[in-house]
């Protein structure tokens, strides 16, 4: 009925769908504008392409482009500061895990130590700074004797190596984590 102009088909897909799409996104993003702009734009394609597509598995179709969309999020760089926070409680314990997720966590940690280290010496200090000691970026330029504008910027080029690096890793063990899960 969709690939025949079908408004009410469209709705009702819509209806059906959208709610545990979105659940799906948020468990990942933890971001709701974001959730709902990845289901959005889902929706938007299936009803632009609605007269060319052949889907045979509607609930299936939508769940692998709820993934896809959320890896091309993470891919672009658009996960907010607040993903990071969420790492970073990973090296304090603070998350809780299950028996099963403590060999990925742990993988996932190590990947990221790595990416630490591997930043410029004072970008990883600055980074440091405000994630280990919970430094405001005031406090990061007085022990550093530098601009609160140059730890602004330290910081930024932190996160967007930390975001290429772990990018990749994390889009093929969401994608793992997302078919076991469903």
């Amino acid at each position: 009925m969709l690939n025949n102009d079908s408004r009410e088909a469209f709705e009702e897909l819509y209806r059906r769908h959208w709610f545990h799409l979105y659940q799906s996104a948020f468990y990942i993003l933890q971001e709701t504008a974001a959730s709902k702009d990845v289901v959005q734009d889902i929706f938007i394609w299936l009803w632009e392409n609605r007269t060319t597509l052949n889907i045979s598995n509607v609930k299936g179709y939508l769940k692998a482009a709820v993934r896809f969309k959320v890896a091309n999020y993470i891919r672009s760089g658009n996960i907010r500061e607040s993903f990071f926070n969420e790492l970073s409680k990973l090296n304090t314990g603070e998350a809780s895990t299950s028996a099963d997720d403590e060999v990925g966590m742990k993988e996932l940690q190590n990947i990221i130590h790595q990416a630490i280290l591997q930043l410029p010496d004072k970008c990883r200090k600055v980074y440091l700074l405000s994630r280990n000691e919970g430094l405001t970026n005031r406090q990061i330029a007085e022990r550093l004797g530098i601009s609160i504008k140059t730890v602004e910027a330290q910081m930024s080029i932190a996160l967007k190596r930390l975001r290429s690096t772990i990018g990749l890793y994390f889009i093929l063990q969401l994608i793992c984590f997302l078919s076991d899960k469903r």
